[in-house]
């Protein structure tokens, strides 16, 4: 083997320079998985930084067809033998160039495999040969996959992650004021304002999020007396709210991939009980008794859950140590790291035998 496709590559769908730079503003940050992920794989990061200090073809792929196919196309052209990648947007492309050069290794979360456009692409062009292993946060993916013919030995159902190095409890538990909710990947904040309307319960929402593109709900829209809408906040900053909150909401609209998962296990790390809508793709994130869960789009019932959590401290307390229980035993950052890095070695020791 030549000594350029030796390279390792973990291709990032993220802004990387971006995010590290607003982290070093910080006087306090989360451990980055992406930054864990490259040591933990003697790996390079590239990333949407990249793209545009690539070739004029790269450049050219960005304007003309998306960001993530150019990364694919620049991973693909710096001709590595291993690549794991953050997300399938710029994986199946790069499967795709894989067929090309046949032997190398590439493993990357499915997050959304489900869409019509991505199941075609996997199925027609036939990427399960190039692709050694999947891995996914809700059990709907796998199933999925594997009803695509996805060999069963390639898919892995692995937890998300939270720092809890970071995001972390108080040292004596308070029950907190108000109602916190984070995020924006597929929010229901109008069911949540049509909750908390009248209850006289102060609300923040902060409905921002560094990685989704998607528009934010909570603009320019009529909202309650009692809710305030916040953004930019410090990821120090961040973990007070958290910490300061009698219940964190986490509204969402029912999909099948895990959408909210972030702020969830943000909240549990630090030691908050949680109301979260019951959305297919996050049951698979919650263990019994972690947090009270609600049918997607009910503003009766997610009313009901926050006053009784809100006026009841012996039950917040009980929810909120099974919460922080849940994510201190499986899903925390050091967790994540360890089980990708397994599942990537043995695919790398395997090869692409169905290939």
């Amino acid at each position: 083997m030549r000594a350029d496709r030796k390279r390792r590559f973990v291709l990032v769908t993220a802004d990387v320079e971006a995010v590290l730079d607003r982290l070093r503003g910080e006087s306090e940050s989360p451990r980055q998985d992406f930054l864990e992920l490259a040591k933990g794989l003697n790996a390079e990061i590239l990333s949407f930084s990249d793209v545009i200090r690539g070739s004029w073809f790269t450049r050219l792929l960005k304007r003309c067809i998306s960001e993530a196919v150019a990364l694919a196309w620049l991973g693909f052209n710096r001709r590595g033998s291993f690549y794991f990648v953050t997300a399938e947007n710029t994986a199946l492309p790069l499967a795709l160039l894989l067929k090309i050069r046949r032997g190398d290794t590439l493993v990357f979360i499915g997050h959304r495999l489900t869409t019509p456009i991505k199941s075609r692409m996997i199925k027609y062009f036939r990427l399960f040969n190039q692709i050694s292993a999947i891995l996914c946060y809700s059990r709907q993916q796998v199933q999925f996959l594997q009803s695509l013919g996805m060999p069963t030995d390639k898919v892995h159902r692995i937890s998300f992650q939270v720092d809890d190095k970071f995001f972390s409890p108080l040292e004596q538990f308070i029950p907190g004021h108000g109602v916190v909710s984070v995020g924006r990947e597929l929010r229901d904040y109008m069911t949540l304002f049509q909750a908390m309307d009248g209850t006289g319960i102060p609300l923040t929402v902060v409905g921002s999020s560094p990685w989704s593109k998607r528009e934010d709900k909570t603009r320019q829209r009529d909202i309650p007396g009692n809710v305030v809408l916040r953004k930019g906040l410090s990821n120090a900053e961040l973990r007070n709210l958290y910490r300061s909150a009698a219940v964190v909401a986490v509204p969402l609209m029912n999909v099948d991939w895990p959408a909210g998962v972030t702020s969830l296990f943000e909240a549990q790390a630090c030691g908050r009980p949680v109301v979260i809508s019951a959305s297919e793709g996050i049951l698979d994130s919650l263990d019994p008794g972690a947090a009270v869960t609600v049918p997607c789009g009910d503003a009766k019932a997610m009313r009901e859950a926050i006053i009784r959590l809100s006026s009841k401290p012996g039950e917040a307390v009980t929810i909120a140590n099974a919460g922080l229980e849940s994510v201190c035993r499986t899903r925390t950052l050091d967790h994540f790291v360890t089980c990708i890095i397994g599942i990537c070695r043995n695919a790398e020791a395997n090869g692409n035998k169905w290939a």
